[in-house]
């Protein structure tokens, strides 16, 4: 009898925990969603603020096309102004404080923007 047995990591179950690891952030993190949408749609497009692991979509587009209106990562909301540029308004979630009646989906309760005249 040997007590002094080391326990070692077998490479079935490093290969286990790797594998669980990845499906983690394949399906509990955007990341899937956001791949399918920027194959799919040649017009969907990630923040540059954002990344595509972290951006989601909150309000999805009512026309044709399967854009963003609204989105959020763990720092900003965004707002798609659905221009060639791929512009969004950009608004940190540390304001939120400072904007009483804030609604991330609603871009007439963002304080402190300067929001260009548009239909919404």
């Amino acid at each position: 009898m040997n007590i002094n047995k080391k326990r070692t990591l077998s490479k079935k179950n490093i290969f286990l925990i790797i594998l669980f690891a990845f499906l983690t952030v394949l399906f509990f993190t955007p990341l899937l969603r956001n791949i399918f949408s920027l194959v799919i749609e040649k017009e969907y497009f990630i923040p540059k603020q954002s990344s595509i692991f972290t951006f989601n979509e909150t309000v999805h587009n009512d026309g044709s096309s399967d854009v963003w209106r609204y989105g959020e990562d763990y720092t900003n909301y965004y707002f798609n102004l659905s221009d060639t540029n791929n512009s969004v308004l950009v608004f940190p979630k540390k304001d939120i404080d400072n904007c009483t009646a804030f609604n991330p989906e609603d871009i007439t309760t963002w304080c402190g923007l300067k929001v260009p005249k548009m239909e919404l």
